[in-house]
């Protein structure tokens, strides 16, 4: 049901009872990520070697129960940390990672962590109700009834108090609330272990202090809570229970916040009662290189853990398992035997994705209206323009140029609309794949998919116009061949905007695309009218440009098999359309044979767009190539 801003003061929970207490959410198991010598580099060409460091040999420990702060000037590495720790990155990592106290492996890892982005990415046009049941379908698979996910859900949303705002649609939601449904989204499946980029960038002081209440409430139910965060006022400072703050890559302090003071003072760094101890330690790191050498030394880059002597040792957490329990051999000393697969299969992901684009596409009014007037007019006054010249002999040549145009129509609407949307789907599709919500196959499918009636429909009533209005003959069989040339070179102009918005971002995707549009169309009508002085070598680079076999299929459509057009002056050099397609190097051409090869260019475009969106979705794969080369490149530029 789609609600408007108001809507944010209605509330209208799942079950008529409040709830008494947390069920399914507080059922997790403890996992204490432990880190050692952990050394990270990056290519660099201004910088002597070529080589980067970010993080030089640090080391720690982040327990369950506990909520920790990864603190620290800009590029001291924090987010360096995160990302490693949460598997983003993989590749040309040294050190070791372990899971409590179990090497880390990282498929296994992905499944029990959630990492949350710094920027809110939310699937919009959904309320939150809809975004809450869409992940709960997609994370807690089929072992769960749809009673039990519902449970899960208004669990999430009472814990997480977004009760008033459940039918809000999420373009309509604040800077927190947005905030607070990123955490509810990731919670939805219980994850032991979560990463959070940045969590209070953006937010007021309000939103702030809420934000720190959601993640102490999260902690406290055992699980992993870590995050990053630049410079916390010293309100918020308190809240950890740990604070890990780097410098250069390095670990200057590991422990508790209280403990902070008396580590400076030993390390005869003294604060001063008028500064905060996170401010100044953070100046201290800034101001002095020497400084970082030092205090790193005192807590052994991470190996010391200045933890308050009030904190009570870890107890082992109560492990219960339910009818929805995903994790069921986690035991108190590691993670076994686990089905590191999609909570889901490959055909209900399909299923609930495709569902979920539908809803958005319907609810996305303005684009309607923007797609249904763009085909309407653009019809419209192409029609006008070659009105009644379909069966006109004189006015064969202004019939190649409407086959033209046409093609060129479909060229453009359907690789721009991907070309300029397309870059910030695939922003949401990083947090949702990285997470383990699906597959990307799955995705990409009902992307496919979802697309197409609408192509259809647009395209359809656009060809109607064109058809109708230039008088071209009323054959059914012409006209539904007519529409199928059309469909085809329009998903196949798509196809290549999923290409160029999966390769580049928005601003580059636009400058890129109209180049290759440029390209390809002038090889479509290369040697129009000059069939035998066609090198051969432009035959070759002609038949790489799909535009090229809807042109040639939209003229076989219009001009073959037909009578002899009308003439009504004394001579009409090309009455007969074949005249036309022999001078013009298209003599014999079957539209069946073009729109094979329109349909080989559009499964090579999908292709292009699934290996593209695999290879930027898959951080270890990328992060693995970029090191090869890397190294490459280094060996190439090292003397001998």
């Amino acid at each position: 049901m789609e609600k408007s801003e108001e809507a944010c003061e209605v509330v209208m929970p799942l079950r008529q009872q409040p709830l008494k207490q947390l069920n399914r959410i507080a059922k997790t198991a403890p996992v204490d990520v432990e880190f050692q010598d952990l050394t990270y580099s990056v290519t660099d060409s201004g910088v002597k070697g070529g080589w980067r460091q970010l993080l030089r040999s640090v080391n720690g420990k982040f327990r369950s129960g506990e909520l920790t702060a990864i603190m620290g000037p800009s590029g001291a590495g924090k987010s360096t940390l995160l990302n490693i720790l949460a598997g983003y990155v993989t590749a040309g990592v040294k050190g070791s990672i372990k899971i409590n106290g179990k090497p880390r492996e990282i498929k296994l890892f992905n499944k029990l962590s959630s990492y949350i982005m710094q920027e809110d990415l939310i699937q919009p046009r959904l309320s939150v109700r809809e975004a809450m049941v869409v992940a709960a379908n997609l994370k807690l698979g089929s072992k769960c009834g749809h009673k039990e996910k519902m449970a899960v859900v208004d669990e999430v949303i009472h814990l997480l108090g977004l009760e008033k705002c459940f039918d809000t649609r999420t373009e309509y939601l604040s800077g927190g609330q947005r905030r607070r449904l990123s955490v509810a989204l990731e919670l939805v499946n219980n994850p032991p272990v979560i990463f959070l980029d940045e969590p209070t960038t953006g937010l007021d002081n309000v939103a702030i202090k809420q934000c720190m209440e959601l993640l102490q409430k999260i902690t406290r139910l055992g699980r992993t809570v870590i995050c990053t965060i630049h410079q916390p006022p010293a309100s918020l400072f308190q809240n950890f229970d740990q604070v890990y703050i780097m410098a250069n890559g390095y670990c200057v302090y590991n422990g508790s916040p209280s403990q902070l003071v008396p580590f400076m003072s030993r390390a005869n760094c003294m604060c001063p009662s008028t500064s905060t101890p996170a401010d100044y330690i953070i100046e201290l790191v800034q101001s002095n290189p020497e400084n970082i050498h030092v205090l790193q030394m005192h807590t052994q880059n991470g190996k010391l853990n200045m933890r308050d002597t009030a904190d009570k040792p870890q107890q082992p957490h109560q492990i219960e398992y339910g009818v929805c329990e995903i994790y069921q051999d986690t035991t108190q000393t590691g993670i076994t035997s686990h089905d590191i697969e999609f909570p889901t299969s490959f055909w209900s992901q399909f299923r609930i994705i495709l569902g979920r684009m539908s809803l958005q596409l319907r609810r996305n009014k303005s684009m309607l209206y923007i797609q249904f007037f763009h085909h309407l007019i653009s019809g419209l006054l192409l029609g006008g323009i070659f009105f009644g010249t379909g069966n006109d002999a004189s006015q064969t040549i202004s019939v190649f140029k409407y086959c033209i145009s046409i093609n060129v129509f479909f060229m453009y609407t359907y690789v721009m609309v991907p070309v300029l949307l397309f870059p910030l789907e695939v922003q949401l599709l990083k947090r949702e794949y990285f997470n383990r919500w699906y597959s990307l196959k799955a995705y990409f499918l009902a992307t496919t998919v979802a697309s197409i009636p609408l192509l259809i429909l647009f395209g359809v009533m656009f060809n109607t116009i064109v058809y109708v209005l230039a008088e071209q003959p009323w054959e059914l069989e012409r006209y539904l061949w007519f529409n199928l040339m059309g469909i085809t070179v329009g998903l196949c102009s798509q196809g290549l905007g999923y290409s160029i918005g999966a390769s580049f971002n928005i601003l580059s995707g636009s400058v890129v695309a109209p180049h290759l549009l440029a390209l390809l169309l002038a090889l479509a009508v290369y040697g129009m009218g000059y069939r035998n002085s066609i090198e051969p070598f432009m035959k070759v680079m002609m038949s790489l440009s799909y535009l090229r076999f809807g042109l040639v299929g939209f003229s076989g459509v219009v001009f073959n098999n037909r009578k002899p057009m009308e003439c009504e002056d004394v001579y009409c050099h090309y009455k007969d359309p074949q005249v036309l397609m022999a001078d013009m190097g298209m003599k014999g051409t079957l539209p069946e044979h073009q729109f094979y090869f329109i349909l080989i260019s559009l499964v090579l475009f999908r292709v292009i767009a699934y290996i593209t969106l695999k290879y930027r979705m898959t951080s270890e794969l990328r992060n693995k190539l970029v090191h090869y080369a890397a190294k490459i490149v280094k060996k190439h530029n090292d003397p001998i």
